[in-house]
């Protein structure tokens, strides 16, 4: 068994750098920087997340999210709008503005483009199959971690 485990986490290493490999490229010809991908592609699915649930949402560091929406606001990705949370206190949401929004359609179109050629020769069974077992993993992983992973990531 632990051959396997050493296999499988080879495998998920690998597999991760080859698809972030094949995405960099594209992203820095994009003109975008380590982390803006990710926070687009969130954007995408849903906007109006305010900074901090962001930040969980894109698994960083509160302070590290801040720079990142700070330079992605001055290169007209993003906007923030104040919104006033429970107990009168300010916060921001944040928004794709238009050249963000086709920016984000052009990552996630990427990043599908590269799902496709890593389920290639794949039946969509097994496709479903894969998906569903690397879920479980995750999640068999989460559930051995005490508190949230925010507490994890800080120990670290």
């Amino acid at each position: 068994m632990a051959e396997e485990n050493a296999r499988f986490f080879r495998e998920m290493l690998s597999l991760y750098y080859a698809h972030r490999s094949y995405n960099t490229r594209y992203y820095a010809a994009l003109g975008l920087t380590s982390g803006q991908p990710k926070v687009l592609n969130v954007l995408f699915e849903e906007e109006g997340y305010l900074q901090k649930d962001l930040a969980a949402r894109c698994r960083v560091e509160p302070a590290t999210m801040t720079s990142l929406l700070a330079k992605m606001e001055k290169q007209d990705m993003i906007k923030k709008e104040t919104v006033y949370v429970s107990g009168g206190k300010r916060a921001y949401a944040i928004y794709l503005t238009d050249h963000g929004r086709k920016l984000a359609h052009q990552v996630s179109e990427k990043a599908a483009q590269a799902d496709r050629i890593a389920l290639e020769g794949m039946t969509p069974e097994e496709a479903s199959q894969l998906i569903t077992l690397m879920q479980k993993a995750r999640k068999n992983i989460e559930g051995k971690l005490e508190g949230t992973w925010e507490e994890h990531w800080k120990s670290l």
